[in-house]
């Protein structure tokens, strides 16, 4: 299932740092900065579809409102900071409508940064906002920009469409229906998801519906076909075909090897 995290949005000097072990995360959007530290092990992202792998002492920066998953391999261990961009006007500025042509950065030589930022209190913003901006100033000294896919616009019609799937993927609906909702011209608001998400409605909503039905596989005991109606199938067949061309693997297959639980820690 794919989520608009609500919480992370419109609030003054909001940090979040959290030390992670074996940490899995579904896709996910937020309006707020977020980069990811790996101390120990394997880890992998997904962003706006592309996997990047970010090794030990490496850390990927994450754009505000980018569509993203996580996911390491045991034994890791991994830092999660999420930080309102208030932190970090000059920042902003500087990138304005350009993203990292490679987000993933060996930050081997400035752990103690990271160190340092785990063992602040939050309320202390000042120093936050100071170890944040030595962070910052790195990836711009490092990293090679490249035009930002995407308007600020499209962004906004983003989160539009994720809580309108949010609320009614497990209806039959089509583009159309949401273009009317939202008051958008159809090939307009089909250039907005295409253009943020690198694919075209179906199969976006598609990916949403296995995302939704891949939870309930884990953590229900539906019936698959009981879990393909919940999803907003319209025949087990259907449900069954898009599941192995999503997530390679049949739905009772993913339900046997996903037995050992794993955490979703947002």
């Amino acid at each position: 299932m794919i989520i608009y995290q609500f919480e992370n949005i419109g609030k003054a000097y909001d940090y979040k740092h959290n030390r992670h072990s074996d940490w899995l995360v579904p896709p996910h959007v937020h309006e707020y900065s977020e980069f990811i530290f790996v101390e120990k092990g394997a880890f992998y992202t997904t962003l706006d579809g592309k996997e990047y792998v970010v090794p030990e002492n490496h850390l990927v920066f994450i754009r505000p409102n980018q569509l993203h998953d996580c996911y390491s391999e045991a034994p890791s261990i991994v830092h999660c900071v999420v930080f309102s961009n208030d932190f970090a006007p000059i920042f902003r500025s500087a990138i304005k409508n350009m993203e990292f042509e490679n987000p993933v950065f060996d930050f081997s030589g400035n752990t103690k940064v990271i160190e340092e930022l785990n063992n602040t209190d939050c309320t202390k913003i000042l120093k936050i906002c100071g170890l944040l901006n030595i962070i910052l100033d790195f990836l711009l000294e490092k990293g090679a920009l490249i035009s930002k896919r995407g308007t600020k616009q499209n962004y906004d019609i983003f989160h539009l469409v994720i809580e309108y799937m949010w609320t009614n993927f497990k209806d039959d609906i089509h583009l159309s229906d949401m273009a009317k909702h939202l008051g958008y011209h159809e090939k307009y608001l089909s250039s907005a998801i295409h253009a943020l998400t690198g694919m075209n409605f179906r199969t976006f909503l598609a990916l949403y519906r296995i995302d939704y039905a891949k939870n309930l596989l884990l953590n229900s005991r539906f019936t698959i076909s009981e879990i393909a109606s919940q999803c907003g199938f319209s025949s087990i067949n259907t449900f069954n075909r898009m599941f192995l061309k999503i997530a390679k693997v049949t739905p009772s297959e993913y339900r046997e090897q996903s037995a050992s639980s794993k955490r979703w820690d947002l």
